[in-house]
């Protein structure tokens, strides 16, 4: 078996253990409600009478939108000289749509209202109109979407759009997708389970008149390179002076104030939180403070906070340990240390998967993982300092003594976060999101 195959098998599993204690927790609901948690609702019903469908930007509208001055021909022309696919980009462009526009009259023939927002429409005003959100996409689809429903009682139920392409674990099953109609029925009648999902709450701390600069950027919006196009060299030089002196003296000029300022970002994680350099190959500066504990100086690659929900991601990624690494350290102890173990490659795969498995937890849960990406640690045996690459905890602060770093919200949203801005991470029960759990066959 392939690592790649045996990280697919890790994930599986892990997620078929937490999908039976999810079951567990719904059959006996107050064993899974925490105090304070009283928006869990008793009975599957649910208000639909105002969808909102929040379609997919595809690549195809990505590249229409960043050359709205070019005719069609002059666009694929573009696309085709840079060895894009026009033809199979434009084909899932279709595709998308198609669903979308099935999507919205499946529910038009329930005689339910129905409005349609994408990434640069979807705002506070439209989610505030409708009574259910309803992402039609994949996963980043369905994230976008939960990010900026404040509401815990406004479910957010997504569908998979490319079920052949796929997964689109926070999505309904594929069955769903391939009937829309008959899905849509279904969560009519209540034949579903009510689900909660918790979020990361952040809370940012910094002087005033930096404060005010803490906006977000919509990654998706931009090109997929950060950096401008290439322009003259003496045009970027100057450009860079020219700003860098604008910058300076801005922070020269603006008054110290004696006191800070706190706001709550307006954007919920579902997936992660990740702090760090915007260039990669810089070192991340952080000051860190787990549960209200002693303030920890790390040198990084960044760090990742994640939900029950993102464990199963970029946490499970930053993480999980291969077959091929656990059989050496095997063969180490059995070899060089005489403990005896059984070093075949069978039994190295299945050690790897029941770690493997611990780092997966439920997606209701309360506490946060938090994981320190390629921490340079100063080791003093037999005793290391410092604080563990990895743990759960209640809290996470974080203190930024970064040039040029973001607080990226879920891989979509990115906020500056640099010297001396501070975020408190935290999960609050009214912050869940609430969805709905569906059987993977038809029921």
């Amino acid at each position: 078996m392939s690592v790649l195959n045996n990280f697919t098998v890790s994930v599986a599993k892990g997620l078929r253990r937490l999908r039976h204690k999810q079951e567990l927790r719904e059959v006996v609901p107050n064993a899974s409600r925490r105090k304070g948690n009283t928006a869990v609702p008793e009975e599957t019903k649910l208000n639909m009478e105002k969808c909102l469908i929040v379609s997919k930007v595809t690549r195809y509208e990505y590249e229409r939108h960043c050359h709205e001055n070019l005719s069609e021909s002059e666009l694929e022309k573009v696309l085709r000289t840079r060895g894009s696919d026009y033809d199979s980009m434009l084909k899932t462009h279709k595709q998308q749509k198609a669903f979308e526009e099935n999507v919205a009259k499946s529910l038009r023939d329930m005689g339910l209202k129905v409005e349609m927002a994408s990434r640069l429409t979807y705002n506070d005003d439209i989610i505030s109109w409708c009574d259910v959100v309803v992402p039609c996409g994949g996963d980043g689809t369905f994230l976008l979407a939960a990010s900026r429903v404040r509401d815990a009682n406004k479910p957010v139920i997504g569908f998979n759009s490319s079920p052949q392409k796929s997964v689109g674990r926070l999505c309904l099953p594929t069955w769903c997708s391939n009937d829309v109609k008959g899905a849509f029925q279904a969560i009519k009648e209540g034949r579903f389970r009510w689900m909660r999902r918790s979020r990361i709450r952040t809370t940012v701390t910094s002087e005033p008149q930096l404060l005010e600069t803490i906006t977000p950027v919509d990654l998706h919006t931009l090109h997929f390179c950060r950096y401008p196009p290439v322009q003259n060299t003496h045009e970027m030089v100057d450009a860079y002076n020219m700003n860098s002196r604008q910058i300076a003296t801005n922070i020269k000029d603006a008054p110290v104030s004696p006191t800070l300022a706190t706001k709550v970002l307006p954007f919920l994680a579902l997936n992660e939180v990740f702090i760090g350099e915007s260039v990669t190959s810089r070192v991340s500066l952080l000051r860190l403070q787990i549960d209200n504990g002693a303030w920890s100086h790390t040198k990084s690659s960044g760090l990742c906070v994640t939900t029950g929900t993102g464990s199963t991601s970029w946490h499970f990624s930053i993480n999980c340990l291969r077959t091929q690494s656990v059989q050496e350290l095997m063969k180490i102890l059995h070899e060089e240390y005489k403990v005896p173990l059984d070093t075949a490659m069978e039994k190295a795969r299945e050690v790897t998967e029941k770690y493997n498995q611990k780092l997966m937890f439920a997606a209701d849960s309360d506490q946060l993982a938090y994981s320190v990406r390629e921490y340079i640690t100063f080791e003093e045996w037999p005793t290391p300092r410092g604080l563990k690459v990895r743990d759960k905890a209640s809290s996470v602060k974080v203190k930024s003594h970064c040039t040029d770093a973001g607080l990226v919200i879920d891989g979509s949203v990115s906020f500056p976060f640099n010297d001396g801005t501070e975020a408190i991470l935290e999960i609050h029960p009214e912050d869940s999101l609430m969805t709905v759990h569906m059987d993977e066959k038809r029921p």
